[in-house]
C-alpha cells in the first residue's frame, strides 16, 4: 500500500471533514463530482496592484489564464490559486526566501481583503465572537474564497494552544486541480486577520506540510 493511499484512508473517516458532498460508500463517476474552483474576487484581491508588474510576471499570470487590469471570470480551476501565489510571491519579494515571500504575500492579500465590504464584515464578526470561535468557523470563511479547502481546529491538551489542519475536503483529495495553498501564505493571511481583529498575541507555526495531499498542520497560540 502506498504512503499516499494510506494517508488518504486515514483522512477520510474523520467526522470533522464530512460534508454533504462527501461520498463514503463508493467513488462517484467524475462527471458527478464538483470541480474545485477558486472565485474570481479572491484572485482579484490577490492581484491587486499587479498591473505594474514586469512583462515576465504578466506572461506567467497570463499562462494561468489571468490578466491583471481586465475583468476576471466568476471562478477558475482551483490550481490557479496556488499558481498565482507562487508567481506573485516570487516577483513581488524576489529578495526573500520562498517561505518568507509567501508569508508576506499572505499579509498583503489580507490587508487588501480587510478594506472590502466582506472583509470589514468578517473582521467585525471576529472581534465580536473572539479568536477561538473564529478559528472553529474557518471552513465557513474559506467558502468565500473557494469551494475545495477545509479546516479543522482543536484545542491542545494542557493549554498548549490550538492545532489547525487545512487540506482539501475529502471529495477533492488527490484531484490535480485542488492543490492546498502554501502554508506560509496561510500563516501570513491568518496572522494579519487575527491581529486586525485585536488578537495581538496571535502566533502561528507550521508543524507539518504534505505538498502531495495539499495538507498543512499549524500550532497556534493566542
Amino acid at each position: 500500500m502506498s504512503r499516499v493511499f494510506h494517508d488518504v484512508m486515514e483522512l477520510l473517516p474523520l467526522n470533522t471533514w464530512s460534508t454533504p458532498q462527501t461520498r463514503t460508500n463508493a467513488v462517484p463517476h467524475r462527471a458527478l463530482r464538483r470541480e474545485p474552483v477558486v472565485f474570481g474576487h479572491a484572485l482579484e484581491t490577490l492581484m491587486a496592484g499587479a498591473g505594474t508588474l514586469g512583462p515576465q510576471a504578466l506572461d506567467a499570470l497570463a499562462g494561468l489564464g489571468l490578466s491583471p487590469g481586465e475583468p476576471l471570470r466568476a471562478a477558475y480551476p482551483g490550481v490557479v490559486w496556488t499558481g498565482a501565489i507562487h508567481v506573485l510571491s516570487s516577483v513581488l519579494y524576489p529578495h526573500l526566501s520562498a517561505p518568507r515571500a509567501e508569508f508576506m504575500l499572505g499579509r498583503r492579500f489580507m490587508e487588501h481583503s480587510l478594506v472590502t465590504r466582506m472583509g470589514v464584515a468578517m473582521n467585525s464578526h471576529a472581534r465580536a465572537v473572539g479568536p477561538e470561535r473564529t478559528l472553529l468557523r474557518l471552513t465557513h470563511n474559506l467558502r468565500t474564497l473557494n469551494n475545495f479547502m477545509g479546516a479543522a481546529a482543536r484545542e491542545l491538551p494542557g493549554q498548549r494552544g490550538w492545532e489547525l489542519v487545512m487540506r482539501p475536503l475529502p471529495e477533492f483529495l488527490l484531484m490535480a486541480e485542488a492543490h492546498g495553498e502554501p502554508p506560509h501564505f496561510t500563516r501570513g493571511v491568518l496572522t494579519t486577520a487575527f491581529h486586525a481583529a485585536g488578537v495581538s498575541s496571535f502566533r502561528m507555526e507550521v508543524v507539518r506540510y504534505d505538498e502531495q495531499l495539499g495538507a498543512s498542520t499549524f500550532h497556534i497560540t493566542f
